[in-house]
């Protein structure tokens, strides 16, 4: 059983990086600039518990671990939004009035290779970058959005042209709060007892090309409303854990027990995949794979399903892998609280939210069934995917 969640913050949230912090350790709290996966699933599967007549004793934990959680995403005037592709590169110019504004949105894809690049492990991969045409003129790339509505996101997976406006929304804005720890019998400050955590404004996020202190321009101008989206699967089987038609309830989400308020969502349509994408995917003999939340792979970035060199198969679909454009690599740990293994998580590399794969399919129309695996996980370890890390997106190329 699938469920769309609908979740709306009720303060900044406080998203921690894996830097130390604590007594001794360091007083001043880092964060990333947007939640983990695993953050939220570990965060819903509490609330769940919470909100039933259940507690964590026995199997609870191992059982509570079954259940798939995704996301988490911004929703804004009821449509999803997912981060920026990698492939995208901003070609900048400056208007009439002097002011910086973007002249070309290009798109970078595998080109045989005529210079002196090495691949891991010398694989037949061929560079992402920028073709003769469009590099005739040197830039340096201007930012992008970082988060697209999925109307355009989907245009651009199968090759129309977009521009940038203001329904493009940039990263949420990030400040500082600082904490003192207060003598109960003096009710002032205790010396050295001082701290600061970075916090996420993910309830409005800034609007792209807008001036953020133009005081002149209303706020909702600037600053678009959003509310937080996730998925979550439980299985048939745990009939006591079901989400009951009046699932509502106040819960933590992140660090610093910052409160977010928790409810399905009226909308369920929000995470199927677009009408033109299927019908991009039917006759692709090229397609490629955008992540949607950053994936954990055993081989680092490459994926392990690609069994055979650069040759794998994805729910049926025989694929090739061309090139890929990828961010840098991101650190994760953690502390599990489930057996067997209660303790500390080791140290995993995920590959970075908007990496894109390019891959060759074997004969037009066996992409088809790639539109079921909208927004589904393609991490390799089992838990990772229950987690929501590697939700991935897919297109034409």
């Amino acid at each position: 059983m699938s469920i769309i969640l609908q979740m709306t913050p009720q303060d900044p949230l406080v998203a921690r990086d894996g830097r130390p912090f604590g007594d001794g350790q360091g007083s001043r709290m880092r964060g990333l600039p947007w939640p983990l996966p695993s953050v939220v699933a570990g965060s819903f599967r509490t609330a769940l518990v919470k909100a039933g007549s259940n507690d964590f004793s026995g199997d609870m934990p191992t059982r509570l671990m079954e259940i798939a959680v995704a996301g988490v995403f911004p929703v804004c005037d009821g449509e999803l939004y997912l981060p920026a592709p990698n492939d995208a590169v901003a070609e900048p110019v400056t208007d009439e009035k002097g002011l910086p504004t973007i002249k070309t949105i290009h798109r970078v894809q595998p080109l045989e290779n005529f210079g002196g690049c090495d691949f891991p492990n010398d694989l037949p991969l061929k560079p992402v970058m920028l073709s003769h045409t469009q590099s005739n003129s040197d830039f340096k790339p201007a930012d992008i959005p970082s988060w697209w509505p999925v109307e355009k996101i989907s245009d651009w997976l199968v090759g129309n042209q977009i521009s940038f406006d203001k329904k493009f929304l940039k990263t949420p804005i990030t400040s500082m709060r600082d904490h003192v720890a207060l003598e109960a019998d003096r009710g002032a400050a205790e010396e050295g007892k001082i701290f600061a955590s970075s916090n996420l404004n993910v309830g409005y996020l800034p609007r792209f090309l807008m001036k953020l202190d133009d005081d002149k321009s209303a706020f909702r101008d600037r600053f678009a409303e959003v509310t937080l989206s996730a998925r979550v699967t439980i299985p048939d089987s745990e009939t006591k854990l079901n989400l009951d038609h009046n699932f509502d309830i106040w819960h933590p989400l992140g660090g610093e027990r910052r409160m977010v308020h928790w409810s399905k969502n009226p909308a369920p349509m929000l995470w199927n995949c677009p009408g033109k994408v299927k019908q991009s995917l039917k006759n692709a003999t090229r397609v490629r794979m955008v992540l949607a939340t950053p994936a954990i792979f055993k081989n680092g970035w490459k994926p392990d399903w690609l069994t055979n060199g650069l040759d794998g198969e994805l729910s049926g679909v025989k694929l090739k892998l061309v090139g890929v454009s990828n961010g840098r690599w991101k650190a994760i740990s953690g502390w599990s609280l489930a057996p067997p293994k209660i303790g500390p998580k080791p140290i995993r590399r995920m590959v970075p939210a908007g990496s894109v794969y390019f891959f060759e399919v074997e004969k037009p129309g066996a992409a088809e069934p790639l539109a079921d695996l909208w927004l589904q996980s393609v991490s390799d370890d089992k838990q990772e995917r229950l987690d929501g890390f590697g939700l991935a997106v897919w297109g034409t190329w």
